[in-house]
């Protein structure tokens, strides 16, 4: 028979109680749980999804974005880890689950711990600084190479220098990459190394574990590469791999082969570069040397003009022009001096006694040749002569008679 008075819960009011118990509950609070990673999985957030189990159950696990500063690996299936955090409910599904506040891969608690130490000692004396970083060369005649000598790494370096250019000098110091001699080992390696005076010097060495990797941590080798007088790259591990050689070295690259690449030019690409500076520089040359021609041409011609013959001849063809100029003036006003004459020799002769003598008329002067035009000029008996048209007549005045006034 159902009970009419009992209190009937939602399900958001019941996971929303268990919640509560969970973020009271001090054992829960925060809490460290070791187990295999399973079903890893990373969000377009950030965010990482996984499960940690062990042969008795599992147990679902998230590390938001916010709290990945301190993962230094990337989590992966089947690792052995220890995960810290608090164990929450997520009430919309009403799961529990932990929230990972920071990861360890096991057994290597200890050494993070001694990495995140010295990391803080050498940053605050400046070995990381980007001002320390020096620039890697750009056409490297001789490459030191340490690896050790059967690895990998030394055949990935040499197949890539040999392909970009056979002339670049690889100068191979070899070295323990791994365990507790490898410290000693590199440093002296760089030592013998620099003896042979390198441009740049690789220090490579595959993948490994986070303990493989982590003599590249040690306080010597990091002082070593700080010290040493001409750049370094260091190529350790993967691309996700962090060591602290890496932070003081002058570049740090993913992998050995991206190293080479980094250290040795392309022989070809150098060429290809040089053709197109020849060819550049020929053709600033050539419009050089045509405009320095045609400067050379203007300068000819100005000095030409200049010169004395030339002044001389110019004179002489204005002397020249001058001289028509003068003769076209004196022709013309001798044209015109001609007319008047013309003129007035036409009218000279309009008026001319002679001209009047043709027409009937005649000239007559007395003994002294003196002109007698009126009657009371002439004497009886006088002499006078008579000039006419075609001659003189002489004749002796017999009468004079003066007309009356009219």
């Amino acid at each position: 028979m159902t009970n009419i008075n009992k209190k009937v819960y939602t399900v958001s009011q019941v996971n929303s109680y268990i919640k509560r118990i969970f973020d009271t509950n001090t054992y829960l609070r925060y809490i460290s749980i070791g187990g295999e990673v399973s079903n890893c999985r990373y969000s377009d957030a950030g965010h990482i999804y996984f499960t940690l189990k062990d042969k008795g159950g599992q147990l679902a696990c998230a590390m938001f974005a916010g709290r990945r500063a301190g993962l230094s690996f990337i989590l992966k299936d089947g690792m052995s880890v220890i995960v810290s955090g608090q164990i929450g409910v997520y009430e919309r599904d009403g799961k529990y689950m932990m929230y990972a506040d920071r990861i360890e891969q096991e057994g290597l608690g200890a050494l993070y711990e001694e990495f995140e130490k010295l990391k803080a000692k050498l940053s605050a004396e400046g070995l990381f600084d980007p001002e320390k970083k020096k620039k890697i060369p750009e056409y490297p005649a001789k490459i030191g190479v340490i690896t050790a000598r059967t690895a990998a790494a030394l055949q990935d370096i040499i197949r890539i220098s040999r392909t970009r250019n056979p002339y670049v000098q690889l100068i191979l110091s070899p070295a323990t990459v791994q365990g507790v001699d490898a410290p000693e080992s590199v440093c002296k390696a760089l030592g013998r190394v620099l003896r042979e005076k390198p441009d740049v010097v690789i220090i490579a060495r595959g993948g490994g574990s986070y303990e493989d990797l982590f003599c590249f941590n040690d306080e010597r080798i990091v002082r070593a590469v700080s010290d040493c007088p001409v750049p370094v790259i260091s190529a350790i591990g993967h691309e996700t791999d962090t060591t602290l050689i890496d932070l003081v070295a002058d570049v740090r690259v993913p992998t050995p082969t991206a190293a080479a690449q980094l250290a040795v030019f392309d022989l070809k690409r150098f060429d290809d570069t040089v053709d197109t500076f020849r060819s550049r520089i020929t053709r600033i040359m050539n419009d050089r040397i045509m405009l320095a021609k045609h400067k050379h041409e203007a300068f000819k011609a100005k000095i030409a003009s200049k010169a004395p013959s030339r002044m001389i001849d110019n004179m002489h063809i204005r002397l020249d022009g001058i001289e028509a100029k003068i003769k076209q003036v004196f022709m013309n006003q001798r044209n015109a001096a001609y007319l008047r004459l013309e003129k007035d020799t036409g009218l000279l002769k309009a008026n001319s006694p002679l001209s009047m003598l043709e027409k009937g008329f005649s000239y007559v002067t007395d003994e002294n040749g003196r002109n007698l035009s009126k009657a009371e000029q002439f004497k009886k008996d006088q002499k006078i002569s008579l000039r006419v048209s075609d001659g003189n007549v002489d004749a002796i005045v017999t009468e004079c008679v003066k007309l009356p006034e009219e």
